[in-house]
């Protein structure tokens, strides 16, 4: 490796180490980012970079002047976000799984009819290649000299570092084995129990078959949009021929406040989302609810460190919130919305709701039928809590007036039934079902980290059968 890439990794390193001391931030917001299984990648080359068989990967330092991270005076994180990435190798969870960034692409797609098993893996060991390239701040795959061929890489974000990417992979059930039945790659024998090609019908749900399911997941965060969708559109162009996309959503979030704080984001109705949402670095925490474990299944040794993904995705009846009154929209949600406070009562949003809280004439402060105070009830009679990340959306106005605006959600859990399942009957009962309607859905099984002697993510799998 030269020295100029040498000195490039070593920056990347100390960027890491720098975010290390806002851990737990993201723990705030609820919101991930696109998945396909991801368990390895390819052998590097000479120079130090990942490689695809039949290319020469050439990993670019583009010299572009960033400033360090640092801190100011008080206590406020000032990012360089062109300087931060996440080690992908040698994990034992993928860092998207736990990692909050502004800007989402999410991306489903199915294999072609025609796509084999040998296809399916020489996809999957160009994917890890491209990603373990990209959350580095490199091109995909070097750049093509020749100027009668098609660049390896679409070139838009040359100068835009990693900007933090997490490119996160998963697979679904039909990956596996297919409704009908069908185990098109060999693999049926060892699909998670746990691994549902479909979510039960739930309040609320209009779901639409073409946002629904899908044979491999990619997530993909990033503190810069563009980098973002760079990633998914390079990603998509390995896959023709062998796999098409079947759905796409894009969505965005903000953590930070301008004094450098962190705060639970808000919602397009206007309220702070996922202020009482379980902390990453809750290791306890995650191992009992978030991590596969030994024992979980008969293979639960291929997924250990993995977890399952529950995407969700619900257009928001704005116009309809719009005009309701503010005593009437703090009721719903069963909280204060400017500050966030529980309407139980509190110094602030982090302030632990109540449910059995009541006023001098015995009346509930947060009503049982609200958002918070369904959950909330839940959380103190079962313990049942979930991780969870969420992401706005917004695609503009139609002719009269109306938004095309809701959220994008993920929840983590190791358990479906016990740890998603049972918080989404409680929407039958939500006053806010009235103003949402579930439009996407699907279940992922988000695989461990990439380790360090795989050359392809999810390489454990296909070896196992």
């Amino acid at each position: 490796m030269s020295d100029s890439l040498e000195e490039g990794r070593e920056r990347d390193e100390d960027g890491i180490t720098r975010r290390g001391a806002l851990k737990g931030l993201g723990a705030f917001a609820a919101g991930a980012v696109a998945t396909v299984a991801l368990s390895g990648c390819s052998s590097s080359s000479a120079n130090g970079g990942a490689t695809v068989e039949g290319t020469t990967s050439s990993l670019i330092e583009t010299d572009v002047p960033v400033a360090a991270n640092d801190w100011t005076d008080n206590g406020a994180y000032v990012r360089n976000v062109q300087r931060m990435s996440q080690k992908m190798r040698g994990v034992d969870h993928q860092p998207g799984v736990t990692s909050a960034q502004q800007n989402l692409q999410a991306v489903a797609l199915d294999m072609t009819s025609t796509a084999t098993r040998d296809d399916l893996i020489k996809l999957l060991k160009t994917w890890t290649t491209y990603a373990e390239n990209l959350c580095g701040g490199y091109p995909v795959n070097g750049p093509n000299s020749d100027k009668n061929a098609s660049p390896l890489d679409s070139g838009e974000v040359y100068d835009l570092g990693a900007s933090n990417l997490t490119i996160t992979f998963g697979f679904g059930a039909s990956l596996f084995q297919t409704a009908d039945g069908k185990d098109r790659y060999g693999l049926a024998s060892i699909k998670p129990q746990k691994l549902d090609l479909t979510m039960p019908h739930f309040s609320g749900d209009q779901l639409q078959s073409d946002e629904c399911g899908g044979d491999l997941f990619l997530l993909i965060g990033s503190e810069d949009p563009k980098v973002a969708f760079h990633a998914a559109r390079n990603l998509i162009r390995a896959a023709y021929g062998t796999a098409t996309i079947r759905w796409n959503k894009v969505g965005y979030y903000h953590t930070i406040s301008p004094e450098g704080y962190a705060h639970a984001d808000r919602d397009l109705f206007g309220f702070r989302d996922g202020t009482t949402a379980p902390s990453a670095e809750d290791e306890d925490y995650m191992n009992r609810d978030v991590w596969i474990q030994d024992g979980d299944d008969p293979n639960s040794a291929l997924y250990k460190g993995g977890t399952y993904m529950m995407w969700r995705s619900f257009d928001m009846k704005i116009e309809a919130w719009d005009q309701q009154t503010l005593a009437e929209q703090e009721r719903i949600i069963g909280r204060t919305k400017l500050e966030g406070i529980p309407l139980s009562g509190g110094e602030d949003e982090t302030a632990e709701p109540d449910p059995s809280a009541t006023d001098e004439d015995g009346n509930p402060l947060i009503d049982p039928k609200s958002h918070v105070g369904l959950f909330s009830s839940l959380r103190h009679s079962s313990g049942h809590t979930m991780f969870r990340w969420g992401w706005n959306f917004s695609n503009g106005f139609n002719a009269v007036g109306q938004l095309k605006a809701g959220m994008h959600t993920g929840g983590m859990v190791r358990d479906p039934e016990e740890d998603f399942y049972a918080f989404m009957r409680l929407w039958r009962d939500c006053d806010l079902t009235e103003y949402m309607s579930f439009t996407s859905s699907a279940v992922w099984l988000m695989l461990p980290g990439l380790q360090k002697d795989q050359t392809y993510i999810g390489q454990q799998i296909f070896e196992a059968v």
